[in-house]
């Protein structure tokens, strides 16, 4: 069973690398950008199958490989989960460094982590990603790798909100991104009318 799965890994990559290859040497086109990006996406989701098993001990560094090779060609969709993907990790040693975990190797980490997410998931808002935006945001309010600005996090994220036009989600948005709480709402009101004023 596993032989099958690294057999279609390996076969993928091979398929992978030619792209790859004839992208460096050749202006590439939209349709073989996507074919080289949706095959990363499929090389990602392989490895994801595979975390945890015995026989693939670095299945999720593999997966996160894939991403990253798919946002080095401009993926938004990769950059974002890449993005948000070590911004979790950022803030996990975050609350290692205020306990047990502390250490000087353990801080290097956490600011290493913070700088790749932010800039992943600014290259992603570039491209009109409107999660990263949102995540973006939320970094600005809590401080996460970035000086605390509530007021600019905010207004990233009512902005990403006018973008999509989802203002009767905003409830669903707030509560997804854990600001559902009533000094939020009030912001929102005020920026509300900034927006479209």
């Amino acid at each position: 069973m596993y032989f099958w799965k690294r057999f279609k890994i390996n076969r993928l990559m091979k398929k992978l690398t030619l792209m790859q290859r004839n992208r460096v040497l050749n202006p590439p086109t939209e349709e073989l950008l996507k074919k080289e990006i949706d095959g990363y996406h499929l090389l990602a989701s392989m490895y994801q199958k595979l975390e945890g098993k015995k026989k693939f001990p670095f299945a999720k560094e593999a997966k996160m490989a894939a991403y990253r090779a798919a946002a080095m060609v401009d993926d938004s969709k990769s950059q974002y989960i890449l993005g948000k993907t070590l911004l979790d990790e950022a803030k996990l040693r975050q609350d290692w460094e205020r306990g047990l975990f502390a250490s000087k190797h353990n801080s290097q980490m956490m600011n290493l982590l913070f700088e790749d997410a932010l800039a992943f998931l600014e290259a992603a808002e570039k491209r009109q990603h409107i999660d990263a935006k949102r995540q973006r945001g939320l970094c600005f309010i809590h401080g996460w790798g970035v000086p605390c600005d509530q007021q600019k996090g905010f207004e990233m994220i009512v902005e990403s909100i006018q973008q999509e036009n989802s203002w009767d989600k905003v409830p669903q948005i707030f509560a997804s991104l854990g600001l559902n709480k009533p000094e939020f709402f009030s912001q929102l009101t005020q920026m509300r009318g900034k927006v479209r004023g």
